[in-house]
């Protein structure tokens, strides 16, 4: 990966984000089967050829600081051990930030922002975690729960004093138990996901299904009923139809079309310069 400097900031800064590729050839790591397999292939072909600012990698360095800080720390639990399992023609792989032997519970250190609690957006860290429990199993290691502790770093007091629904401290624990169902579930996550990936590696850049809805933000289309003079829509329609039906009745002048958009892909996919997808969108705009 190509990694640019246009601010022109100090070597170590440019160093410290310049990170080494992910997973060796064939093997894939618990957070990379969260990704869509499209932006996993085009990844691993494009790595050398993908170009990113130091700039842009700010959080990147946040989060790999605060592991740092977690990793010193002199406590009985076993740090930033890997674990392996071999899965059909491939290879799964997990490094745990921390894990207790004593109460068998797994440890992530994480940092995000504000809007993965409110929204409670946890379920890659469940399934994160559930993947380094069944790694762990494997190598006959039992995990009876997990604990993500979060970071907030877009986390405002004066928010948190007025809205009782908004994250009140600036860390978040999300923890759950590991169930012997959880575990079943999740193998066929595993299984299912690799058993994609090999089959979208034989594929040409072209031919490789795109990311899903989910595993690219995407919002749906709408149709915004809205009045002259009003700035925002009397009401917001998952369909032409609906907002037709309701449009004189509620007093509406005209119908808008929001295009919904992917909201990954624009933003925080690397990949996309190399995407078939991606640059499909950029040419019906």
């Amino acid at each position: 990966m190509k990694v640019t400097n246009k601010l022109g900031l100090p070597q170590a800064f440019v160093d410290a984000v310049s990170v080494e590729r992910h997973n060796a050839k064939g093997s894939y790591s618990a957070t990379t089967l969260l990704k869509g397999a499209c932006e996993v292939m085009l990844l691993e072909r494009h790595y050398d050829e993908i170009e990113v600012d130091a700039s842009d990698s700010i959080w990147a360095v946040w989060g790999t600081a605060v592991h740092s800080i977690f990793e010193k720390q002199d406590t009985n639990t076993i740090k930033e051990e890997f674990y392996s399992a071999d899965v059909l023609n491939s290879k799964v792989t997990g490094r745990v930030d921390s894990y207790d032997p004593e109460t068998k519970i797994l440890h992530d250190f994480k940092t995000a922002s504000c809007y993965k609690v409110i929204y409670n957006d946890f379920d890659d860290w469940k399934k994160q975690g559930l993947i380094y429990a069944w790694l762990m199993k494997k190598c006959g290691v039992e995990v009876k729960h997990c604990e993500f502790i979060a970071l907030l770093k877009d986390h405002s007091k004066s928010k948190a004093r007025i809205d009782s629904n908004y994250p009140q401290l600036p860390t978040y624990k999300y923890c759950f138990d590991v169930t012997a169902g959880d575990l079943e579930e999740i193998e066929k996550f595993i299984y299912a996901k690799v058993e994609q990936l090999e089959a979208e590696s034989k594929l040409a850049d072209w031919e490789i299904k795109p990311c899903s809805n989910e595993e690219r933000w995407a919002t749906a289309d709408k149709w915004a009923i809205m009045k002259t003079g009003r700035k925002t829509a009397l009401k917001v329609c998952e369909s032409e139809e609906e907002a037709k039906s309701l449009l004189e009745n509620m007093g509406g002048t005209n119908i808008e079309f929001r295009k919904g958009e992917s909201k990954k892909c624009a933003d925080y996919c690397i990949c996309k310069d190399f995407c078939p997808f991606y640059k499909s969108t950029l040419s019906n705009n």
